[in-house]
């Protein structure tokens, strides 16, 4: 199975640069591209709560929320792009 998580930031949450690295200090993950924020594979419900436990943890006080989706891995998905760490110097900023 594969579970997608959703990140809901508040004006008064931490920024989500630190949310990003406290994320991927306690769980192990990254970012990816597209409509979700995060995504792990699992195999067994003990492998799934321990992953949703690890990411609860890594997101306790910050003042975010978050949204677990899980799907079949034969859904038909297209595999996620990880996020990239830096974004690219060229870009337009816009405030």
């Amino acid at each position: 199975m594969r579970s997608y998580i959703d990140l809901y930031f508040a004006p008064d949450s931490l920024a989500p640069t630190e949310v990003r690295d406290r994320v991927r200090e306690g769980t192990g993950l990254s970012f990816i591209r597209g409509p979700h924020d995060l995504m792990f594979d699992w195999t067994t419900e003990e492998e799934f709560r321990g992953k949703l436990l690890k990411v609860h943890d890594a997101l306790k006080g910050t003042g975010v929320f978050y949204r677990v989706e899980t799907v079949p891995n034969d859904s038909g998905a297209v595999e996620p792009v990880p996020w990239p760490a830096l974004p690219r110097a060229d870009r337009t900023r816009h405030y």
